[in-house]
């Protein structure tokens, strides 16, 4: 499956803050503020920037959160391993989460399994969360470039005081105060969201965060529960550097896909492998052209089409979600 493009999808993510945005710096500062945000350097500039890791990140925990709201017990818990000691937050976990899937497989391979050649097996038994975003033992399918400003001479910061409150009067408490640096209201990011070989309902899966961030459901960054973070996003941008607005999706040119259906990944496979359903199919009333660039055949969703899009991808990763096979249970090792 990586050895080959089958399907690619593509799309601009425009991200305006709506209040203030702190994603802290790793580096302590002499002087100045206490908390500032990060920053990059760009076109020989420093420049306020939103780190791809950062993105990448909020979009897993939030997708976690809604398979397991849709259906407990189907998408792992990353740092969650099997064999911890039981507490009143492992038993919350069980009736939730799974184990970690990268623990899952360390397990099975301890106990003979040869994963290491057999990808279509890990794939298969992999969480839809880690399917997309990948493990220890797979690579993902989506990646999420850093975002950086549209323009950067509307970068605008601003400075916040902050104090600890103390716990017995309700007040401030005294040698508390701290400062914070964060980017003002109005500014605008764009990143780039590339997905490759990807099933239908795996862009369901992102088409469902971006349709929360577009509804201001979805914060980034450090103090949400204070005020921080709010954003809005959107897939439909000004064309940039020849890059176009809307969801660009792309096939190897000469390939048989019509221009009335979009294919997922278990589609062009067509063999049940890996745990993909041939029937991976979506269909649309009207055509959608096509174009050639260099050795892709690409078709851009906008307006009326990428609307019918999202909604139709959104449906697959829910209907897909709530018939989620539930994986095996893998016995802890045991020592002697």
């Amino acid at each position: 499956m990586l050895r080959k493009i089958l399907n690619e999808a593509r799309f601009p993510l425009l991200i305006t803050t709506t209040g203030p945005l702190l994603i802290k710096s790793g580096y302590a500062t002499v002087s100045g503020p206490d908390m500032k945000p990060v920053l990059t350097y760009r076109n020989g500039k420093q420049e306020v920037y939103l780190p791809g890791s950062s993105l990448k990140g909020v979009f897993r925990s939030h997708l976690e959160k809604i398979i397991c709201s849709l259906r407990p017990q189907v998408v792992c818990n990353p740092f969650w391993r099997a064999d911890e000691e039981e507490s009143g937050l492992q038993v919350e976990r069980k009736n939730d989460y799974l184990p970690s899937c990268g623990d899952r497989f360390e397990r099975r391979a301890k106990r003979g399994e040869n994963l290491d050649e057999n990808t279509d097996t890990v794939y298969r038994d992999s969480c839809p969360a880690c399917r997309l975003f990948g493990s220890t033992w797979f690579i993902g399918r989506v990646a999420i470039s850093d975002a950086y400003l549209v323009d950067r001479s509307k970068e605008r910061k601003e400075q916040r005081d902050g104090v600890g409150i103390d716990r017995l009067t309700g007040g401030a408490s005294h040698g508390a105060k701290f400062e914070l640096e964060v980017v003002a209201s109005g500014v605008e990011f764009e990143a780039d969201v590339h997905l490759r070989n990807f099933e239908i309902w795996q862009l369901g899966m992102l088409f469902a965060v971006v349709q929360d961030m577009e509804d201001e459901l979805v914060r980034l960054g450090s103090g949400r529960s204070r005020g921080l973070g709010k954003v809005k996003a959107t897939t439909e941008t000004q064309e940039q550097e020849g890059y176009p607005s809307g969801v660009t999706t792309s096939i190897i040119r000469g390939s048989e896909e019509p221009e009335n259906e979009l294919w997922g990944l278990g589609r062009w496979l067509n063999d049940n492998s890996y745990g993909t359903k041939p029937n991976d199919i979506l269909e649309f009333p009207e055509p959608i052209a096509r174009s050639d660039r260099g050795i892709r055949s690409i078709r851009i969703f906008k307006g009326e089409a990428l609307r019918t899009l999202q909604r139709q991808a959104i449906n697959e990763f829910i209907t897909r979600i709530n018939n989620w096979p539930k994986p095996e249970a893998v016995e802890p090792i045991r020592t002697r």
